[in-house]
């Protein structure tokens, strides 16, 4: 259609166009989705920028570990020391501990809630969890055995005399034992191979609950799908082996001319300043006894790690143990290692795993925040992936893309959640799509390209995005269901922060937000909330719109290009168009638009989405002196648009109807 009008009228024209829109009654799907974000109420202690505030407080807790593997019995027991500091206001009564290898007793919660035949986060093979031997309390002088009950996967202490807040301490000691589960929900375990047993341990001592200004004691029990959630502190454990195991652990090993012989050690510091993988044990020295310092016995290996949430271990006799050194922003070098038993030898295997591990931590350290820590170690094993701080641990079976995608995955949680140290058992989005959304740039980064992404476009979303039954991502994990999780968790929140850096945000600003984010919540206990209002606060952009209809709610994209009419003034000369576009989705989004030109020129128009505050139909008149050919809305598809069929416009198909188009 051609509209041919005086210049003269065009004010008036523009004046009556959005009139029946603006004079509409008020749509309530946008009323809805553009009101104020006030479905979780905002924590104590914060401010309304989302960062902590000055009285934003959290407990501390520093452990000493020390314990012997059985390897005969596949079992553990030792003694942990808890010095617990209570930094709340509040005085505590009693304290709740966690004990999370009671996962795999067969009438625990877990098991019980479990699906016929188990599932991923089971317990194969059911273990009879922690044998608590011994609670002592050490408070104000006093040194006592207190009063103590245990529910599952949790362990209650009733104090003598209530602990003060305000940086009061009491030392918790805790006799313990268990025997180690063949599978640990996919998280720790063991496995025999062709030289012996890999043990890849986790959740391998009583640990404190977190007591925060939330929910006060976090007391959530431990299912399986829901994670972690930890105080920070430093740890120091020991870990007794046989002679002949190697062990690699979180943090830095104190005693290695106890445990290392000369020549290892001397390896070691030579791979530290190598950018090449340096190789310690070769599988041609698995089992020689010159590999060892000692030949008998046992060897006690000794790490410590500061400012961290936890620690995690593996030992066998049949690791390869090669290494490289990862340079940071500050110079500083960190080491790179990977553990792996002869199976897993080769190029196409776990002989890159080092060179995975170096490019992970290396992305990761100058993309966002740097890493903390001196040492990171991969390590293969029974688990398929599964991350702690400093250490991962992958299928043994893994090699090439698949080995590429689980070690960067798994190393990336040492931002999300180590160091930004999310609820895992409540917001499990928090860690694993934060995680999932960095993967995908860090995987775009390595060796330019070399494997894919997660995403191959964003249309393979759009099924699942239109699931009914599909849960919000702030559903708690455990209840979600197994086959909604990885969308739910991982991917949906990653396509979302995508969408916000390459669509609405732009880099610059979603980067300086993100990382303003980390920064403020690194060795802290963040909410949802705190991200959303840092986000919004360090963008300058209420984006409270897309937090309420992309997280809590599962509102979809549409966006769609109605009507072209022509525009010519009364000369007859071409002067453009009248556009309209709509968006009967209910998640509107601003608009990206690529007009092309008959004589083969284009340009992009972008709309904020403050066009559909009043409607959600917005006509506007685009002036140019030649000829419209083809109209397109996100034009280098970077939206899962559920209908992509109303996004273009072409002047040669006018007059058909859309299933006549081929679109």
């Amino acid at each position: 259609m051609k509209i041919i009008i005086s210049i003269s009228f065009i004010f008036a024209l523009l004046f009556m166009l959005p009139q029946s829109a603006a004079f509409s009654q008020a749509d309530p799907v946008l009323h809805a989705l553009f009101a104020p974000l006030t479905l979780e109420q905002m924590p104590p202690n914060r401010t309304a920028s989302g960062a902590p505030s000055a009285s934003y407080w959290q407990n501390r807790t520093d452990y000493f570990i020390n314990v012997r593997l059985d390897a005969e019995r596949h079992r553990i027991e030792g003694e942990v020391h808890i010095t617990y500091t209570n930094n709340s206001p509040e005085e505590l009564a009693f304290l709740w501990m966690l004990l999370e290898q009671n996962l795999f007793r067969e009438d625990s919660k877990g098991a019980r809630v479990s699906p016929p035949g188990g599932g991923r986060f089971t317990g194969r093979g059911i273990a009879d969890g922690y044998e608590i031997s011994r609670v002592e309390v050490m408070h104000n002088g006093e040194r006592y055995e207190p009063d103590f009950s245990i529910r599952d996967t949790r362990m209650r202490i009733n104090l003598n005399e209530p602990l003060a807040g305000n940086g009061a301490q009491l030392e918790v000691r805790v006799t313990y034992a268990f025997g180690i589960p063949e599978f640990g929900a996919d998280r720790m375990g063991r496995i025999e191979l062709r030289d012996g047993w890999i043990y890849t341990i986790a959740q391998w001592y009583p640990n404190m609950a977190v007591y925060d200004e939330i929910n006060g004691w976090n007391t959530r029990p431990y299912l399986g799908a829901g994670e972690f959630y930890r105080n920070f502190g430093d740890i120091e454990f020991h870990v007794t082996v046989p002679w002949d195991f190697i062990l690699g652990g979180s943090g830095t090993l104190l005693n290695p001319e106890e445990v290392l012989t000369a020549r290892q050690i001397e390896l070691l510091a030579e791979a530290r300043a190598s950018d090449e993988t340096v190789m310690i044990i070769s599988p041609e020295e698995i089992g020689l006894p010159q590999n060892r310092p000692v030949q008998q016995g046992e060897l006690t290996w000794k790490y410590r790690m500061e400012n961290t949430r936890d620690v995690a271990w593996a030992a066998s006799r049949g690791f390869i143990w090669d290494a490289a050194g990862v340079e940071m922003p500050g110079g500083r070098r960190v080491l790179a290692m990977s553990l792996y038993p002869a199976e897993s030898a080769g190029p196409s295997m776990w002989g890159r795993s080092t060179e995975f591990t170096q490019a992970s931590i290396h992305h990761y350290s100058h993309m966002w925040y740097e890493y903390p820590w001196d040492a990171a170690i991969n390590v293969a094993g029974v688990v398929g992936g599964m991350e702690y701080p400093g250490v991962s641990f992958c299928g043994y079976n893994r090699g090439g893309a698949s080995l590429w995608g689980v070690t960067d995955h798994e190393f990336g949680h040492n931002w999300f959640p180590m160091i930004v140290g999310s609820n895992e058992r409540k917001w499990f989005w928090m860690d694993e799509g934060l995680n999932t959304f960095i993967g995908h740039l860090s995987t775009q980064a390595f060796n330019n390209g070399e494997f894919p992404t997660w995403i191959r476009s964003m249309q393979q979303f759009v099924p699942q995005l239109s699931n009914p039954d599909m849960e919000p991502i702030m559903t708690h994990p455990d209840r979600i269901r197994p086959q909604h999780l990885g969308f739910v968790s991982y991917f949906k929140p990653a396509l979302g922060l995508l969408m916000l850096r390459n669509y609405v945000l732009g880099e610059e600003t979603f980067d300086f937000a993100f990382r303003s984010y980390i920064e403020r919540w690194a060795y802290r206990h963040p909410s949802p909330i705190d991200f959303f209002r840092t986000m919004n606060d360090a963008s300058g952009e209420n984006l409270d719109w897309f937090w309420r209809g992309w997280f809590y709610e599962n509102r979809q994209i549409d966006l769609s290009i109605d009507q072209v009419e022509d525009f010519v003034d009364s000369l007859d000369d071409y002067e453009g168009a009248f556009i309209t576009i709509s968006s009967p989705g209910d998640l509107v989004m601003p608009v990206v638009m690529r007009i092309t030109y008959a004589d083969g020129s284009d340009e992009l128009l972008r709309f904020p989405v403050e066009v559909w505050h009043r409607s959600r139909e917005h006509t506007f008149l685009h002036r140019a002196n030649k000829r419209i050919d083809h109209i397109r809305i996100d034009p280098f598809s970077q939206l899962p648009d559920v209908n992509r069929r109303n996004n273009e416009w072409l002047r040669s198909e006018q007059g058909r109807l859309p299933e006549e188009r081929g679109r």
